[in-house]
């Protein structure tokens, strides 16, 4: 399993590899979420596509470990409606 850091707002992601997982709430107030690896780019989820936060959670981490990509970082993202 990957360990897991929490970013807040204004803080800079690590250097080393890793994948990002973006949580927001919609604008239905539903929790939602996608992810991305870090040297590859975008891989999943954002916008119309988001995923249920725990489903973009369960992907991130099957992704992450599919990679033997050791570190999860989480970031809110505020959507404004």
């Amino acid at each position: 399993m990957a360990n897991l850091k929490y970013l807040g707002a204004d803080d800079i992601a690590p250097a080393e590899h890793h994948v990002t997982v973006v949580t927001h709430v919609d604008h239905m107030g539903m929790e939602k979420g996608y992810f991305f690896d870090s040297e590859r780019g975008y891989y999943g989820g954002s916008g119309p596509f988001d995923w249920r936060m725990e489903e973009a959670f369960a992907r991130a981490e099957r992704y992450a470990q599919d990679n033997r990509i050791s570190l999860i970082v989480v970031r809110s993202k505020r959507i404004n409606p």
